[in-house]
């Protein structure tokens, strides 16, 4: 059996190579070669961090691993 949470949750791994390009697109013309890549590089960051792409969550927002409102072991009360 796959995990409680398969199929539901979205890839943000688009932001990776988005950040990255529009950053290399605005960093080589304004920084050169070598510092236009390193903008790239850290705008790729911060687009994956800013969209979600560097953790798993579902549409809900929570972490996979969270329980509280039930999973396998169904509701958890206390």
């Amino acid at each position: 059996m796959v995990g409680a949470g398969a199929g539901k949750s979205r890839s943000n791994a688009w932001a990776w190579p988005v950040g990255i390009l529009v950053g290399l697109a605005i960093g080589i013309p304004s920084f050169g070669s070598k510092g236009g890549v390193a903008f790239g590089v850290a705008l790729g960051i911060a687009f994956a961090i800013a969209f979600g792409a560097t953790g798993k969550r579902s549409e809900g927002g929570k972490a996979d691993g969270d329980r509280s409102e039930g999973g396998a072991d169904g509701p958890h009360r206390g």
